[in-house]
């Protein structure tokens, strides 16, 4: 991996790559490392940067094992590090065993990148915006960022009846039903914690603190204001699950940009 150096303060690598989040385990392999370059200079990880440093990293990363589709993803942002694609209703983020036709299988036939990992996952039938790691160093970051909430996820739901919801904090526990593919709203169920940030019209917004199955289906739907095209937790008939994974909002872990994509 290379980065360009933004923190203003002279400081060692190590430091830099620790306030990067950078795991124990990669932080040893650098520490014994003999392929770590700065300004095109050999050097070791206790060495020290300056703003406006480039840093060579070596990647420990293993290819990625997807196998490509004859298909391609959309792509609504890329750079060196990163991208972030949208994965079409009723397909998987990525393959069990020897599958072909997953959103996975589409991005690695679509991005130049031998490594190429998903950061989180979307619902088979939500359609919606996934970040994708280009390499394993970001992988890390961004899970680390997905650990903490420090990536901003907002859907949108198209429902029926919405004058049954309100604006503010939907807190309801959730546990698997007795039925395939089915949660259900259960007291001895997993914590589960979505925001309702708007409504207008039958448009709601919706963030998550939590990420459970069916979660804001299960809970739409528990509250009298199921997504359009439910046909699992009693939604109005529609060709399509009415329900969007339409914001993703974070600082870069690298750049430090603020990325903010929508669909």
């Amino acid at each position: 991996m290379i980065f360009t150096i933004t923190n203003k303060s002279k400081d060692s690598l190590e430091n830099v790559l620790k306030s990067m989040h950078i795991p124990k385990k990669e932080m040893h392999w650098l520490r014994m490392s003999k392929d770590i370059k700065i300004n095109d200079e050999e050097k070791s990880i206790r060495d020290f940067v300056h703003q406006g440093d480039i840093v060579y990293l070596p990647d420990f990363s293993n290819k990625s094992s997807y196998e490509k589709s004859n298909q391609h993803v959309t792509v609504q942002y890329e750079d060196d590090y990163l991208a972030v694609v949208i994965k079409p209703h009723r397909q998987k983020t990525h393959p069990n065993n020897n599958e072909t036709d997953t959103l996975m299988n589409d991005a690695i036939n679509t991005i130049q990148s031998n490594y190429l990992e998903p950061v989180h996952r979307i619902d088979f039938d939500t359609k919606g915006l996934v970040i994708l790691a280009k390499n394993s160093y970001i992988k890390k970051m961004l899970d680390y960022m997905i650990e903490h909430r420090e990536i901003v996820r907002e859907y949108t739901a198209y429902v029926s009846r919405p004058n049954h919801l309100k604006v503010g904090d939907i807190s309801l526990p959730i546990k698997e039903a007795r039925h395939s593919n089915h949660q259900e709203m259960n007291r001895r169920g997993k914590e589960a914690l979505t925001h309702v940030l708007s409504i207008k019209d039958n448009k709601v917004k919706l963030q998550l603190s939590t990420g459970r199955t069916h979660q804001i289906r299960v809970h739409l739907s528990h509250l009298g204001s199921p997504i359009i095209g439910d046909n699992i937790y009693g939604g109005e008939k529609s060709k399509e699950l009415q329900l969007f994974a339409s914001r993703v909002q974070f600082t870069h872990p690298v750049t430090k940009e603020n990325i903010n994509i929508e669909m």
